[in-house]
């Protein structure tokens, strides 16, 4: 690594942690106001609430890297065009995509971290802090009726239902596929189901077979159907919300209902998030690096205020393509990555401009 890029790095990453830092800081306020009412007030005992903290930092780390690389970016770059360097760097004849160099190679290391913590951290410290709030803050027991439900046994049975509910013991829309020799799985379709123990009873449905080629080659109804279940998989207790899974479940989650006719919108508009959501910091350091660039008459405080506000312009634009995308209205990855690649193109441009014309 040249001295150039441990001199861009350095100062872009001291801004960077101080970034980190405070919005974390700016983002527990109010959990720590919580936190303090829960210990003083309702008797929580310390350890459950500085744990729920701890579960909490994940997501919250990876809120903030995005915002902390633009922060860091516009700092640096701010603080280099004020003392009148990147002047100097730019008369010696260094082009400003070589100064940009460590500065997006730092964006693109931040988008992976935060990859690897949404897919291995998050989804974890999630369903734990969820738990803690339901069942020690709160003191709530499980809730009797649950809606969307998603599991499998280890005989490659997987279940879904509209409705569960525990008190009654009764399903509402529930559908079963199980993996073959065939090619296509065998699905059956019920519109209620009362367990008992190991043993469900199915009532109006059909059973669905697949030729080799995905065609529907058998269709039975029935109006009562017993199924024998090997083992207790209506353990809802231990259920995950979408928010809770990795990667690979959610994939799993969504392969099963899609072949069952579910509409699965908006589970893959989420599953296409954990991949356009970290890219988020590779972008912003890309559209920082043009804004920050003081010039003569604007100063530091210009590039700070137009990052910020194309900040908030990026979210509101992520946010309504995330509604379009769950909503079905979008393609689940046209409404997830649209954002970030529409913002990268416009830092692209925008930043070869500024190497054009500077």
């Amino acid at each position: 690594m040249k001295v150039l890029d441990r001199y861009v790095l350095r100062e872009t990453l001291a801004p960077f942690i101080v970034g980190v830092v405070g919005f974390i800081l700016v983002l527990t306020v109010d959990l720590l106001f919580t936190m303090a009412d829960l210990i003083i007030n309702k008797g929580v005992p310390a350890w459950a609430v500085l744990k729920l903290l701890v579960y909490k930092l994940p997501s919250l780390l990876v809120m903030t890297f995005p915002v902390s690389t633009l922060f860091g970016t516009a700092m640096a770059l701010g603080r280099l065009g004020k003392d009148n360097e990147l002047t100097a760097l730019r008369t010696s004849g260094i082009s400003i995509t070589r100064i940009a160099a460590p500065i997006l190679l730092l964006g693109l290391c931040v988008s992976l971290v935060s990859f690897l913590t949404n897919e291995k951290v998050v989804p974890y410290a999630n369903a734990v802090s969820n738990q803690i709030i339901r069942q020690i803050i709160y003191k709530q027991p499980l809730p009797e009726v649950k809606d969307n439900v998603f599991f499998k046994d280890q005989q490659n049975r997987y279940y879904y239902a509209k409705r569960v509910d525990m008190k009654t013991r009764q399903m509402e829309n529930l559908m079963v596929y199980e993996l073959t020799d065939e090619k296509y799985p065998r699905v059956i379709l019920a519109e209620r189901a009362a367990f008992t123990g190991k043993i469900w009873e199915l009532k109006s449905g059909v059973v669905h077979k697949y030729d080799e080629k995905g065609y529907l080659n058998y269709e039975a109804a029935f109006t009562d159907m017993k199924l024998n279940i090997a083992e207790d998989v209506l353990n809802l207790a231990q259920q995950k919300d979408v928010m809770d899974m990795d990667r690979q479940e959610l994939s799993s989650m969504i392969a099963a209902l899609g072949k069952g006719g579910v509409n699965t919108a908006s589970m893959l508009t989420e599953l296409y998030l954990r991949y356009s959501i970290p890219f988020t910091c590779f972008v912003f350091a890309l559209v920082g690096i043009p804004f920050s660039l003081s010039g003569p008459r604007t100063g530091q405080t210009w590039g700070i205020i137009v990052t910020i506000v194309f900040m908030f312009t990026f979210y509101v634009f992520a946010s309504i393509f995330r509604s379009l995308g769950r909503g079905g209205v979008l393609l689940p990855a046209v409404a997830a990555f649209t954002p970030q690649l529409s913002f990268a193109a416009i830092g692209f441009l925008l930043l070869v401009r500024e190497a054009r014309f500077r």
